[in-house]
């Protein structure tokens, strides 16, 4: 919306003599006013026809060829001035004049000779009326289109809950149902694996959609972390490409990755992100396409000496997308059409976390092309920065699902301190360390931790973060204070890098993300009770 300071208020004015106009632009003229001025009546009517936004006409009653009375009438079957203010300009003694000119609803009257004092004022006010008018106007204007635009994004925003509720509780319904089977033992000993397995793999599924509407939180808020690494790009394709064929030949579908010879194979970048950004991309591409193949061709080319530009072109046979259905991609809480929702399913944010992905990676995630005959084709592209240690050791990458593979360890009489307000956790931890030959002992929040941690030696705590009393933070410190330099591992929900360093500076030694794993569980304990 433009500064009142800023407009132009357009003033018509008629007189057939040129002194008159000459003294009347004098008296008007101001920053905010812009004066049109005209001699004959007929050039005012075409003037009224090209320009629609007069705000006032200050016109003579009496000219030779067209009296003020008949130009005013004119301009009124305009439909843009049927209310426009008009000023007449009379001789004072002429009431006859005067009265025409109520009956064609003229707003005001300057008499000859012109008042200068009287002429400024009366201008003045019908421009600042008009002004605010205008301003008024465009502020009802601004208000409807947010109510369009609230309504628009509730609309939105329900039909996305409606949706989320519906992903929540198919995988919910799931793990809810075999886990009432398996504790009524209602389900054959042969069974009881395959009831596990369908548990594990819903329970994953809500993670993922869990981590999905967190991530979308973030890019909103504006606090999307990338964790930067030195990692083999070679290795996250491969990893992609295996994680990714079992879902192809479940729906026979050939899935082809072509890539160059790699001059350089280490990068720094985020590969977690990047690998969520494939599986998306690529996952979508499957998940859309009924037969034929999908093709991944992985391009790289040097940006400069320090960087190189990665491109993915990642294309499949499925249906075209529309160009209605293509603005609303990338759009959050949004899919390309309800009926995907029935036929796919998916919460509609992958592409939106992707693109914001590649984005904070200094490139894009775009749909170049859909059609019948190439099919479609969406283009990943990042700006990876070069690794100068090719020799490195690379990194594991963490698994984004949960271990099926159980791992076992031996922790001969090894102390354990486990601190959580919640119940359950307890047990599970419980269960998890059955067999493996330490001592386990509970905290239910960081009071009774500080007190059983001064009056006994732990070889290690596993601290939950967020318990009432006293949370995490303050009683790994308080822990801290009392000399305690063994191993403390935060147990928490959180995973932004700020609650990891929050974590860090309390005093913690490393973070275990909720949920983990027994294996990682097992992994972290073997790590650090091995070192002692």
């Amino acid at each position: 919306m433009k500064r009142m300071h800023t407009w132009k208020m357009k003033v018509l004015v008629v007189d057939d003599y040129p002194e008159n106009i000459h003294t009347l632009n004098k008296l008007i003229a101001d920053d905010d006013i812009e004066i049109h001025s005209y001699l004959h009546a007929e050039d005012a009517i075409r003037a009224c026809q090209g320009i629609t936004d007069y705000c006032l006409a200050i016109i003579d009653m009496q000219m030779p060829e067209m009296s003020g009375i008949e130009l005013s009438k004119r301009i009124r079957q305009n439909a843009n001035y049927q209310n426009l203010p008009m000023i007449f300009l009379t001789d004072q003694q002429n009431n006859d004049q005067i009265l025409d000119g109520h009956l064609t609803e003229a707003v005001d009257f300057l008499f000859k000779p012109l008042n200068p004092s009287i002429v400024r004022s009366k201008v003045r006010m019908f421009v600042d009326w008009q002004k605010q008018r205008i301003l008024t106007q465009l502020q009802v204007e601004e208000l409807q289109n947010l109510s369009i635009a609230a309504e628009a994004a509730t609309l939105s925003k329900s039909q996305f809950l409606a949706n989320m509720s519906h992903e929540i509780r198919t995988p919910l319904a799931a793990v809810m149902g075999f886990a009432d089977l398996i504790a009524r033992g209602a389900v054959p000993e042969d069974e009881i694996d395959e009831c596990a397995d369908s548990i594990r793999r819903n329970g994953n599924l809500l993670l993922r959609l869990i981590d999905d509407i967190l991530d979308l939180s973030k890019i909103e808020a504006h606090h999307l972390e990338m964790e930067m690494q030195n990692y083999s790009l070679k290795d996250i394709l491969r990893d992609i490409e295996s994680t990714l064929a079992f879902k192809a030949r479940e729906k026979s579908i050939t899935l082809v990755f072509n890539w160059p010879a790699f001059v350089q194979e280490g990068y720094i970048f985020d590969p977690l992100r990047m690998k969520q950004i494939l599986l998306n991309i690529i996952g979508n591409a499957i998940k859309f396409t009924n037969k034929g193949e999908v093709s991944v061709d992985v391009a790289l080319s040097t940006a400069d000496d320090k960087h190189d530009l990665l491109k993915i072109a990642v294309t499949n046979m499925g249906p075209p997308i529309t160009v209605d259905q293509a603005a609303r991609l990338f759009q959050p809480f949004s899919q390309a059409e309800a009926s995907v929702k029935r036929r796919y399913g998916g919460s509609g944010l992958g592409l939106v976390i992707s693109r914001q992905l590649a984005r904070a990676m200094n490139g894009d995630v775009v749909l170049v092309e859909s059609n019948e005959k190439n099919g479609t084709r969406f283009e990943i592209t990042a700006t990876l920065e070069k690794s100068l240690d090719q020799g490195m050791d690379i990194i594991a990458l963490r698994k984004m699902t949960l271990e099926a593979n159980e791992l076992n360890a031996k922790f001969n009489g090894k102390r354990i301190l486990a601190v959580d307000d919640a119940r359950d956790n307890l047990v599970l931890l419980e269960m998890y360390l059955r067999g493996s030959e330490c001592t386990l002992t509970f905290a239910r929040d960081g009071l009774e931790a500080l007190e059983l941690a001064r009056n006994n030696k732990f070889d290690i705590i596993l601290m939950d973060i967020q318990m009432p009393k006293m949370d995490g933070f303050e009683a790994t410190a308080e822990i801290r204070r009392t000399g305690y330099k063994r191993p403390i591992i935060a147990l928490t929900a959180y995973t932004t890098k700020i609650e990891y360093d929050r974590c860090i500076n309390a005093g913690c030694t490393n973070v275990l993300i909720k949920p983990y794993s027994k294996n990682n569980l097992m992994k972290a304990l073997m790590h650090y009770l091995d070192e002692r």
